[in-house]
C-alpha cells in the first residue's frame, strides 16, 4: 500500500507522539518501581543534614551524592534531589570566592575552598575546581612569588607542578619559569651580596671606632648587642643580616662571620679584611 506524502507525515507524527508518550510512561513507572524508604535511612539521612557545614560547601554536596548513589532505590531520592538544588548555589558562589582569594594572594585560605570544592564530583563547581587546581592555580602562585622576588618559593612550586601530568605546552611554560626563577635568583643573590658587605663593613667600622674611644675590642658581638642599637635601627642593615657568628678578639685584631638572610650568603670579618666565604661544595 502507498501513502501519499500528506499521510505518510501525519502518521510518522503519531509515531513520535507515541514514542513520547511510552517513554514518559516508563519514566513514571521507574519513579513509581522506587521502595518506600526504610526508617534506617530515614534516620541515616537526618543525621547526615545534620552534618552539613556551609562552610564546605564541597565536602557536604559529596556526601548527599554520595548518600543518594547508595540510596537510589529509596523514594528518599527525591528529598536528596532537593536538597542538593539548595547546595549548588553555594558551590558556585565559593569556586567565585575560591578566585578571588588566589588574585588577592591569600593563596592558602583559596587552596583550601578549591580542595573541599574539588570532593563535589559530580558538579560543576567541582570540575572547575579540580582544573583549576591541577595547574592554573599553583602556576598562577609560582608567578606571583617571582614577581615578588620569592625565586626559591617560586621554584619549589614549579618544580611541584612539574611533577604532575602535563600537556607539551604546560610543560613548556613550567620549564621556561623555572628558567626564570634561576635569573632572578641570581640577581637577587648579587643584590643581597652587596647590601651583605656594605652590612659588614658598618660592623667592621663600628669595632674600630670603639678600639678608638675604649682602647680595645668589644669582649663579645652578636646581633641583640645592645652596643648594636643604632645599626639594628638602620632598616637595610637588619634586612640583610641574619647573625653574627664566631666573634673573637684580641687586644690587636677581631674575627666574626656575618651571615645573610639566606644562611648561604656568610662574609668573614677581620680588623683589615671583608671576604666572602664560598658556600659548601664551591672552592
Amino acid at each position: 500500500m502507498v501513502f501519499a506524502p500528506a499521510a505518510e507525515a501525519r502518521m510518522t507524527s503519531r509515531l513520535l507522539l507515541l514514542v513520547a508518550a511510552l517513554s514518559a510512561a516508563l519514566g513514571a513507572l521507574g519513579c513509581e518501581r522506587r521502595s518506600e524508604t526504610p526508617p534506617e535511612v530515614a534516620s541515616a539521612y537526618s543525621k547526615l543534614q545534620d552534618g552539613l557545614d556551609l562552610q564546605s560547601p564541597g565536602a557536604s554536596v559529596g556526601r548527599l551524592l554520595e548518600f543518594r548513589r547508595q540510596n537510589a532505590r529509596y523514594a528518599i531520592v527525591s528529598t536528596i534531589d532537593e536538597e542538593l538544588k539548595a547546595w549548588r548555589p553555594r558551590l558556585d558562589s565559593a569556586y567565585r570566592q575560591a578566585r578571588d582569594l588566589a588574585r588577592e594572594e591569600q593563596y592558602d585560605r583559596a587552596e583550601a575552598v578549591l580542595k573541599d570544592l574539588a570532593q563535589a564530583q559530580d558538579e560543576r563547581a567541582g570540575r572547575l575546581a579540580r582544573e583549576f587546581l591541577a595547574f592554573e592555580f599553583p602556576f598562577a602562585k609560582a608567578r606571583r612569588l617571582l614577581q615578588k622576588g620569592d625565586a626559591a618559593g617560586a621554584e619549589a612550586v614549579a618544580r611541584t607542578l612539574r611533577q604532575t601530568p602535563l600537556t607539551d605546552e604546560q610543560l613548556t611554560t613550567i620549564e621556561r619559569l623555572l628558567d626564570d626563577t634561576k635569573t632572578v635568583d641570581i640577581g637577587i643573590t648579587m643584590t643581597r651580596t652587596t647590601a651583605l658587605k656594605s652590612a659588614a663593613r658598618m660592623l667592621q667600622v663600628f669595632l674600630h671606632s670603639t678600639y678608638a674611644e675604649d682602647g680595645q675590642y668589644p669582649s663579645s658581638l652578636a646581633l641583640d648587642s645592645p652596643a648594636l642599637a643604632s645599626l639594628r635601627q638602620s632598616g637595610p642593615f637588619l634586612e640583610v643580616v641574619g647573625a653574627i657568628e664566631g666573634y673573637t678578639a684580641t687586644p690587636d685584631e677581631f674575627s666574626f662571620v656575618v651571615v645573610g638572610k639566606d644562611p648561604r650568603q656568610r662574609i668573614r670579618v677581620t680588623q683589615s679584611t671583608i671576604e666572602d666565604i664560598p658556600p659548601p661544595g664551591r672552592p
